[in-house]
């Protein structure tokens, strides 16, 4: 069983070489307060992280920095949430790098989940037309997925990650010992994040989640082999396409109805809640359309149900009934092209299909989109 590993995002072609390891190892976060994991060189470090955060490591990782005399360490923290990953947020940490003195040497450190990695991301692309940071995941939806890729950005009023920027960070550090601090909600979003990954590129992979037993959240632990198996998967497509000209949009998966969900509840729904809501709808829709294969289609359906089942979901019925309301924020999603929507959706488990061309990003009617609104409606009425 693996307790640490290496993985490399692959950026060495194209101009300039923006390539960096994720550090996944148990204790590193302690290793990096106590000084014996080296940080990327830097005038000045800022700890940006969130207020749940702060109170967890925050002080502690800024106080052992500091001890070490790597210069200026400054810790910046705004309230916790999925509604704090604004605009406004982002002016404020700004604001306040502006008035400490940072400058084009600084780094940032993002210490938090995924929303803090985002704006803290989002605000070292275009601090001083960017400066370097570092992603310490402390979620395990950041630690399988966000942090890793270098996609940086805020909510909009009118969708999720609407306005962002492509940034890639100059370490992912990477502690599995830090989840047990999380509640349920927070194992849900990343193994959510785990299984698309899964389903998307590692039939191996699903196969081992669907042996855990019945009633599994995440909330006792999680094998670090299944958060090392995700950050490879996420690592080898974003090696190969790190603007989403294509390939990285199987990534994406379960997230067109997954995100349009989040948004229609007002971000209420947990990101994850709502990805595995996503890979069925969006499942029930390659099986549909004659894409999915019939018995990896059941083999999906039967886990996402079963994890659902356990997630204590509640609010869901008036979001799922708003079926305008939710195709609205559908066609407002970066991943729709001239007003019609787009997804990627699997041929078998481990495999995304791909249309005549060879392209990932298939073509979906709005018709196809609110009938799945009606299976999940339905496939959940029978969980009860």
């Amino acid at each position: 069983m693996e307790k640490t590993a290496t993985v490399r995002v692959d950026l060495s072609r194209g101009v300039g070489d923006r390539s960096y390891d994720v550090l996944i190892r148990e204790g590193v976060l302690e290793e990096l307060g106590a000084g014996s994991l080296r940080l990327p060189d830097a005038e000045s470090y800022y700890v940006v992280t969130d207020s749940n955060v702060a109170r967890l490591y925050g002080g502690r990782l800024r106080n052992g920095l500091s001890g070490q005399r790597r210069g200026r360490v400054e810790l910046l923290s705004f309230r916790a949430g999925e509604a704090r990953k604004n605009v406004g947020t982002a002016w404020a940490l700004a604001s306040r790098l502006g008035a400490l003195g940072a400058e084009r040497g600084s780094v940032i450190l993002a210490l938090g989940g995924g929303v803090v990695g985002d704006v803290a991301g989002f605000v070292a692309s275009v601090y001083k037309r960017g400066i370097g940071y570092v992603q310490i995941p402390t979620t395990l939806l950041a630690q399988v997925d966000s942090s890793i890729g270098g996609k940086t950005g805020v909510d909009a009023p009118w969708g999720k990650n609407q306005l962002g920027t492509f940034h890639q960070p100059l370490a992912v550090i990477t502690d599995p010992t830090v989840l047990g601090t999380l509640p349920r909600r927070e194992w849900i979003n990343g193994l959510a994040e785990i299984v698309k990954c899964a389903v998307i590129a590692d039939e191996g992979m699903f196969e081992r989640i669907s042996s855990l037993p019945a009633g599994f959240d995440g909330s006792s632990g999680i094998p670090v082999e299944l958060i090392v198996g995700a950050c490879r998967v996420k690592a080898g497509v974003v090696s190969r396409d790190e603007r989403e000209l294509d390939l990285r949009a199987i990534l994406n998966y379960g997230h067109t109805v997954g995100h349009a969900l989040e948004s229609s509840s007002g971000y209420r729904l947990s990101h994850g809640a709502c990805v595995i809501l996503g890979m069925l709808a969006e499942g029930w829709i390659a099986s549909q359309m004659g894409v999915f294969r019939e018995a990896d289609y059941e083999k999906q359906t039967e886990l996402l149900l079963r994890i659902w089942k356990g997630a204590g979901v509640t609010g869901l019925r008036p979001v799922l009934s708003n079926k305008k309301r939710l195709l609205r924020f559908a066609l407002a999603d970066k991943k729709t092209t001239s007003s019609s929507l787009r997804m990627s959706l699997p041929e078998r488990l481990g495999r995304m299909h791909t249309t005549k061309e060879g392209r990932h990003k298939i073509p979906v009617s709005d018709e196809a989109f609110v009938r799945s609104i009606d299976y999940l409606r339905e496939a959940l009425r029978s969980q009860r």
